[in-house]
């Protein structure tokens, strides 16, 4: 479906037309005002360009009604658009009726529309959206605006209030309309200062500065015309007040226009940087307020002139002072409070952390530290995308705090990273807090409309005031990491053999390259059988690693370390690599007798890179191997949560390689997996086929999974075979393959190679096939 641009609402006919209506109005205010001033021919002109700059208000306001009704932005954008459309119609009103209607006393009908005017200007101005704001940053936006009213209220109360009450016979009707035009234009004014200060939509910001300057354009002129009434100065029909009108009612029709111009524009200025252009502006205002107070002092002025300035000038004083002392209490919460969960940061922690190991008794042990790190946060992130993330950290934040002392201090280090300070706490006692914490995160997390499992490894260490705050965050996490590798959603206690493992997958760690680089890896093969008669019907490629002091290092000290340190994805490439060569040549030497599936063994880490895909295309090239002759083995965890890796598999399925779910039944589990991941062949861990010789229970779930295969047309592999009893129920209960001890343990290519001749006839071998369509 083709996607139709959307058309602005307002020509460029219109435009330009408004350009030339610009040109004529200034044309008028610059040229034909100065020189037919109180002149006979004034009237005339007026009469013309009045009804043409009241039928462009108009215009604008029914534009922007349309806008509103046909955008697609927010709700409150189009009900704020409205509100200032309905002010500028009573605007496009009042302007004819200013010159037609003559003017009585207040309040008059042009009086009327244009107060009425006001509320509805301020009311959308108010609706516009903006970015997120907290209860300190609406209270500095608050009193900036207030700084800038109240140093705009000072010449007003100058120049029209203040004399009116100072009268000898002081006149309710001329008191109200004194005050009812400045106390409106104030509103007027602070509503737009709010809007430009937080921010509003960058689409709207420029008709918001159009706005603004309207109205300074119209308290000047409400204020040359109190400071007439006030002092019954002579007035004909025309005084320099109509301009300040004129141009506000332009601006404001030209405010109208150009919001419905940047309907559709995208939003190329972020709220923060228009927040640091006009954060000036309460600063300026407190110049020109104390301006004012010197031009009083230095002219005469009444009782109640005197009076008002003083006031205001010292409410203004109290206004900056109350904003400095808001400003540095929000530069400390900067300073030491994470922006996104409200915890404590990182340098707040390690500083409160110090003071409290500083005040420690040396040699008690009584300051303990809990590092929590939650377990696959990853996948979240890449699943959901990290605004769901974030609120996952926002609500694991709040679980934490509910969990520990009033005196704790809960803190985010980075990222999905966690810290609670315990003083006055053995590190022995930390058990509880640990278990507390993993029993809050068991609840699923409802964010974005998801509900999401929380898991978490916790490491704890103890210290005292010997320990600096480095050693002590050094040992959590230390304990952090061995609990996860114990199995993750679990806590561990630290102690001094964890540095000895520690600092020896450290060493491994740093040789795993060198190890790379010199050949010290090597593969053995485990041949996955066909029952009952045990041909070999494929090879599991594993890794092993041949050290040169230390011997054979076990795979499963070697592998976490690689995955850890990002070595995983280079000696998995190799590893690939090197099983396919060697199965292109089995298939070279031994035709039909070789293996009919090479198994290879693909970590999650793998499966998250990007380039992946890739190496497996570049590997199947370079060997020249049939992509249908390779299965490429993946645990249910790496992807369950969807995500960069599920489309990695379902990119490398594509390319015809198959793919097994290896130790099935240990992981998720999920049998939603299977109709969301391309999977080709289940492997059944051997915990389960441990019981398929006992009781109907202990056979249960191995009996399940083979029905499970049959009826989703997948093939099955039982995993751990060690004896022949086991290796008759397997087939009893459909498995056609199987793989373990009992049939020949991991071998060099030169035993599977003795494997392969000793078959004489293996025409009736099954093969690991792909899904039947």
């Amino acid at each position: 479906m083709t996607q139709q641009k959307s058309q602005p609402l307002i020509s460029k006919g219109w435009q330009w037309a408004a350009v030339a209506l610009g040109g004529i109005y200034l044309l008028f205010m610059g040229v034909l005002l100065p020189l037919t001033v109180n002149g006979g021919s004034l009237r005339q002109v007026i009469n013309v360009f009045v009804p043409g700059l009241a039928l462009f208000t108009l215009v604008g306001a029914i534009a922007a009604i349309r806008a509103s009704l046909h955008s697609q932005l927010g709700r409150r954008t189009r009900h704020a658009w409205r509100w200032m459309a309905a002010a500028n119609v009573l605007l496009a009103l009042m302007i004819p009726s200013s010159v037609v209607i003559p003017v009585s006393s207040f309040p008059s009908v042009p009086d009327a529309l244009r107060l009425a005017s006001v509320p509805l200007l301020v009311v959308g101005i108010l609706l516009l959206p903006r970015s997120g704001e907290s209860r300190s940053r609406r209270w500095t936006f608050a009193l900036d605006a207030a700084v800038v009213v109240v140093a705009a209220a000072i010449p007003l109360w100058y120049f029209q209030l203040g004399p009116t009450l100072a009268a000898e016979v002081v006149d309710p009707r001329r008191v109200a309309a004194a005050a009812a035009y400045p106390i409106f234009d104030l509103l007027a004014l602070f509503a737009v200062v709010v809007a430009l200060l937080r921010g509003v939509d960058p689409r709207v910001r420029r008709p918001m500065w159009l706005a603004a300057a309207a109205i300074v354009h119209s308290t000047i002129g409400d204020t040359y015309l109190g400071y007439l009434n006030s002092h019954s100065a002579d007035q004909s029909w025309f005084s320099w007040q109509f301009p300040f009108w004129l141009t506000a009612h332009f601006l404001l029709a030209l405010s109208a226009t150009e919001q419905c111009r940047r309907i559709h524009g995208p939003a190329r200025v972020r709220p923060s940087q228009a927040l640091r252009k006009v954060s000036r502006l309460p600063y300026l205002a407190v110049v020109l307020g104390f301006g004012m107070l010197l031009t009083v002092a230095v002219n005469e002025g009444s009782l109640y002139s005197w009076g008002g300035v003083a006031v205001g000038a010292s409410v203004l004083v109290v206004l900056v002072l109350a904003r400095q002392l808001l400003a540095q209490h929000d530069n400390h919460t900067l300073a030491t409070t994470d922006s996104l969960t409200g915890l404590a940061n990182r340098a707040f922690a390690m500083d409160r952390t110090a003071q409290t190991l500083a005040g420690a008794t040396t040699g008690q042990g009584n300051v303990a530290m809990a590092l929590i790190d939650l377990d696959d946060f990853k996948a979240v992130n890449d699943r959901l995308g990290h605004a769901v993330g974030d609120a996952l950290l926002v609500a694991v934040a709040d679980r934490l705090r509910a969990c520990v002392r009033p005196g704790d201090t809960v803190a985010r280090l980075g990222g999905d990273e966690f810290a609670v300070l315990l003083p006055d706490l053995a590190a022995e006692h930390t058990g509880n807090l640990a278990e507390r914490i993993i029993s809050a995160l068991k609840t699923p997390v409802r964010v974005g409309g998801h509900e999401l499992i929380v898991q978490a490894s916790i490491g704890l260490a103890g210290g005292d005031g010997a320990m600096s705050t480095s050693e002590l965050l050094r040992r959590a996490d230390v304990a952090m990491y061995a609990a996860k590798e114990q199995g993750k959603n679990r806590w561990a206690r630290y102690a001094d053999d964890m540095d000895v493992r520690a600092n020896e997958h450290a060493r491994l760690g740093s040789e795993l390259r060198q190890a790379l680089k010199e050949n010290q890896f090597f593969l053995l093969y485990q041949p996955v059988v066909a029952l009952p008669g045990g041909g070999v019907s494929g090879v599991e490629a594993l890794i092993r690693w041949r050290h040169p002091e230390r011997g054979l290092v076990s795979p499963a000290e070697f592998i976490p370390i690689s995955e850890r340190n990002g070595m995983i994805t280079e000696i998995g490439a190799w590893a690939l690599r090197e099983a396919c060569s060697q199965m292109v040549a089995w298939q070279r030497e031994y035709g039909p007798t070789a293996p009919g599936k090479m198994s290879v063994n693909v970590s999650a880490r793998q499966l998250h890179e990007s380039a992946f895909v890739t190496t497996v295309a570049d590997v199947l090239r370079e060997t020249g191997l049939d992509p249908a002759d390779l299965l490429l083995e993946i645990t249910e965890t790496a992807v369950f949560d969807g995500g960069a890796a599920l489309e990695t598999v379902r990119a490398i399925h594509a390319l015809g390689v198959s793919i097994a779910l290896d130790d099935f039944g240990t992981g998720h589990s999920s049998l939603s997996l299977l109709r969301t991941c391309p999977v080709d062949v289940l492997k059944v861990d051997k915990s389960f086929i441990d019981g398929v010789t006992g009781t109907a229970e202990q056979s249960a779930i191995a009996t399940a999974m083979a029905q499970i295969a049959q009826v989703m047309r997948l093939n099955v592999v039982a995993e751990g075979v060690e004896t022949e009893a086991q290796a008759e129920r397997l087939h009893q209960l459909g498995y056609p393959l199987a793989q373990g001890f009992h049939f020949a343990r991991p071998l060099p290519p030169q035993d599977v190679e003795n494997l392969l001749i000793i078959q004489v006839d293996n025409r009736g071998r099954p093969e690991l096939t792909a899904r039947a369509s």
